[in-house]
């Protein structure tokens, strides 16, 4: 049947059932999903003839919904339609469309779908598979978008939360029929991922990014649309801190969205023009968008008034004197080798055993260097807050939460494919032909998914994809202990101990003990270098053999102003690197110096500056002037 020759001459205002029981049936499933939702008694499937009630009712033998929620699919004796009623206008669409699709996705999804209504004049619309795929597509890429970009979803545009319903964001609940309207996240609660607001500089809340060739405005274009839906504009270059996906401190080509971002600009003549980021420039250096500490509490004072109380603008006051802005980027590129007179002062705090408590270190920020699960080493910051262990092993713990998020993870995607996988085993050609792309290969990630992902990055120090994510679960099913110890710490450091042959002991509350060779402090600033551990581990003829001189660098002390400069290895001169037995570096020069460095550095190859023709610039967005 053409669904399209029923958008006319279809008179659903005076529509007759000649049977309640599918309304009837319809009303108990969705009633009784909403009394699981709010944990209620009441009886919620009861048939009412109180149109105030929030249900389908039944009145002057004729069914009725509330006034407040009106949209529900009304199943007719007509073998072939579904008809339902809309707040814009009366709807139809194939029993097939909800066999083949609708069916398929939860009961809170399905209604959202429903109640999208376009605005019309229409008295009976027709929706046809195509618009419900659509729609669904469309729904999934600015749910996506809009958590990467922290925006909330706007009102107008997500119905049920206007509704006062939460919608769920789970792929795992929203292709499952059964499941109910919401699932909680538990891995909501993550570290921030933009500095503290005082300290964003105003090129930080520009909306505007410098390029060699003059300004543009940032986007974010998962679908490869360039916006199309118009959800993934830049409130402010501060968001590019989200982009960050290695934490070094760049937005370049190693991070894992990089490729979708893009620049909106104009040429001389007003013409709109749109590129990729990755065409203009290389890398954006994120310590540009930092203020200084000063001109952080200058903004906090100016806002002194504003404060209820003095003792709660002091409060604000201390914090933001102790809140280290670089602390968002990963302690490779913010953290440097501790030195003789730093172990000298800390020695100072041991008791008689030579243990030194750590109450003692509150408010200094240490490290060590870890083996992670892919054999590359990684610092690990030592917390003095954590939960001990008081019921199971740490390495039990350790792998209880992992799994949680390996099941997690996977229920997400398994949802997401075995959804795509039936559909397009019933979708039409014509469906296929518009969507096969996206249903062929679903690239959508819900924010569950996304959190997941950064939470996996933060314990492991590993980038997120499904190899490393089975990578590490092999693991721990080979070395469940081992394995633990190589995802970042979840208890507490309660001692340290200098040992004689300069190594250090460090005791946890969980009962674990282990010796590392150095310790590092937090600098309190980040570099645009990183500490390249794996030299600390290699063998020599590794270190020799795997190295690149080009982008490798050693922290030099200038003769003159006796400041340290980073300097590439290959400008160095170097040709040899001895390990030494102190956990230092000889580098052997071609003009036959020896030079001793503490650690060896990878540095970030920054922009080159070339000559910009005029008709390559960037200009503003042309104004429109109105006659």
């Amino acid at each position: 049947m053409d669904i399209k020759s029923f958008q006319t001459n279809l008179d659903l205002t005076n529509f007759k059932f000649d049977k309640y029981a599918d309304i009837v049936k319809q009303n108990e499933e969705i009633s009784k999903k909403r009394a699981d939702i709010y944990k209620t008694d009441r009886n919620f499937h009861i048939i009412s003839e109180n149109e105030s009630e929030n249900y389908i009712g039944i009145k002057n033998n004729e069914p009725i919904t509330s006034k407040k929620y009106k949209d529900y699919i009304i199943y007719s004796d007509n073998e072939n339609l579904l008809y339902y009623e809309g707040t814009n206008a009366y709807y139809a669409i194939t029993k097939d469309t909800d066999i083949n699709l609708l069916s398929k996705i939860s009961l809170a999804d399905k209604m959202f779908l429903l109640n999208k209504n376009d605005t019309t004049d229409e008295k009976v619309v027709v929706k046809d598979e195509a618009y419900f795929m659509q729609k669904m597509l469309d729904d999934m890429i600015i749910e996506q978008t809009s958590f990467m970009l922290g925006k909330k979803l706007d009102q107008s545009y997500d119905v049920w939360h206007s509704l006062g319903f939460g919608r769920s964001y789970s792929y795992a609940n929203k292709f499952s029929p059964n499941a109910g309207n919401y699932k909680a996240d538990n891995y909501s609660n993550q570290n921030p991922l933009i500095p503290n607001s005082y300290y964003l500089n105003s090129y930080a809340n520009s909306n505007l990014i410098d390029t060699k060739f003059g300004k543009a405005e940032l986007f974010l274009d998962l679908a490869g649309d360039n916006d199309r839906l118009g959800v993934g504009s830049f409130s402010s270059n501060s968001q590019l801190f989200r982009f960050d996906s290695d934490g070094n401190g760049f937005v370049d080509k190693n991070d894992d969205y990089f490729d979708k971002l893009k620049i909106r600009t104009y040429d001389k003549d007003g013409n709109e023009i749109i590129k990729k980021l990755s065409e203009v420039v290389d890398s954006i250096n994120l310590k540009d968008f930092i203020d200084s500490k000063s001109n952080a509490l200058k903004k906090l004072e100016a806002q002194k008034d504003n404060y209820g109380t003095i003792e709660g603008y002091e409060r604000s006051l201390e914090l933001l004197k102790d809140y280290n802005p670089y602390s968002i980027f990963k302690p490779e590129v913010r953290y440097e080798s501790m030195n003789e007179n730093d172990i000298k002062e800390l020695s100072k705090l041991a008791d008689e055993d030579g243990w030194i408590d750590a109450s003692k270190l509150q408010g200094l920020n240490l490290a060590y260097a870890k083996q992670m699960v892919d054999g590359n080493y990684k610092l690990e910051e030592i917390s003095y807050l954590g939960a001990s262990s008081q019921t199971n092993s740490y390495a039990n713990e350790q792998y209880a939460k992992f799994n949680a998020l390996y099941e997690d993870y996977m229920a997400e995607i398994n949802a997401l494919n075995k959804f795509f996988d039936s559909y397009k085993q019933t979708a039409s050609s014509e469906i296929m032909s518009e969507f096969g792309n996206m249903i062929e290969n679903p690239e959508f990630k819900s924010s569950v998914m996304l959190s997941i992902e950064r939470e996996f990055s933060s314990a492991t120090g590993l980038n997120f994809t499904l190899e490393n994510l089975q990578k590490v679960k092999d693991s721990f099913e080979k070395d469940r202990a081992n394995t633990a110890n190589m995802l970042k710490d979840t208890d507490a450091l309660t001692a340290i101990k200098i040992n004689k042959n300069g190594t250090f002991t460090l005791k946890f509350n969980s009962g674990r003990e282990i010796i590392v060779n150095e310790l590092y402090k937090d600098s309190g600033k980040a570099f645009d270098v990183e500490l390249n551990l794996n030299a600390k581990f290699a063998t020599q003829i590794e270190l020799n053999q795997d190295i690149d001189l080009v982008v490798s660098a050693a922290k030099i002390q200038d003769k003159i102003t006796g400041k340290l400069e980073e300097k590439s290895l290959k400008d160095l001169g170097v040709e040899i690197i001895k390990k030494l037995s102190n956990n230092k570096f000889a580098l052997q020069t071609n003009d036959g110096k020896t030079i001793i460095v503490d650690q060896i550095y990878t540095r970030f190859i920054q922009n080159k500056d070339n000559l910009i023709d005029d008709k390559d610039k960037f200009y503003p967005k042309p104004l429109r002037i109105w006659a």
